[in-house]
């Protein structure tokens, strides 16, 4: 049986994967340290990708605002986390503004410190290679979940998907907490509040989630999995 999502580690992060000391030296040689408050911006949607970033503590939100001024939350980054890495290396404006939800700190490199770095550094161009793919796929993924999937599976995928970006381990289960909200799932999932509510509602009186003023607890994740299809 496949594993259901698990809460995200804090790893060294994407960009360092399987680098050699020598060369992890030289990648954090290059960094700069940024500290932000909650509510602080990291870039807006538009901007030119002129930095690259790698959360290293706290909570990073991306949002979307479409031609009919409707913000949309996409994804939550967590540390070790790259953000902005396809624009910046596939070289065109932001698509999404980051936010810090909580006190964060990110490693940044300018666009082209990071560019130069991949190409004298195979190992580096080899993780930078993965980062885009993967959220190249995770872009697949939510539009088939869109085209594919009931409204039901569809926030069933959200939740896991928030699991395993934000989520941490309680002792009922995997637990999505502030400040991760009911209405971010909805933006996520593109259903109305109400509708997300309903959903939920059901699956607590099935004991699939637990719902307490600011959090889910995901009681049978294995269940869940099953409706996410």
């Amino acid at each position: 049986m496949d594993q259901a999502p698990q809460p995200s580690g804090q790893g060294p992060g994407a960009l360092f994967t399987d680098l050699d000391q020598a060369t992890a030296a030289v990648v954090m040689g290059v960094a700069t340290l940024r500290h932000l408050p909650a509510g602080n911006t990291l870039f807006h949607q538009g901007d030119p990708p002129s930095q690259l970033f790698q959360v290293s503590t706290g909570l990073v939100r991306l949002t979307r605002v479409n031609p009919e001024g409707e913000q949309t939350t996409l994804r939550f980054m967590g540390p070790g986390d790259l953000v902005g890495c396809v624009a910046v290396f596939r070289r065109f404006p932001f698509p999404a503004t980051a936010t810090a939800t909580r006190a964060t700190t990110v490693l940044c490199w300018g666009a082209a410190q990071i560019l130069d770095l991949v190409r004298r550094y195979p190992a580096v161009s080899a993780n930078a290679l993965n980062a885009v793919g993967d959220r190249t796929r995770e872009m697949v993924d939510r539009l088939a979940d869109i085209t594919d999937k009931g409204i039901e599976a569809r926030v069933a995928s959200v939740v896991l998907r928030l699991v395993a970006q934000v989520g941490r381990n309680g002792p009922k289960g995997p637990e999505i907490a502030t400040p991760v909200t009911r209405k971010d799932v909805s933006e996520m999932t593109g259903v109305s509040y109400f509708t997300v509510s309903r959903i939920l509602g059901g699956w607590q009186r099935q004991g699939l989630v637990r719902l307490g003023r600011a959090r889910i607890i995901v009681l049978d994740p294995y269940r869940l999995a099953q409706i996410a299809g």
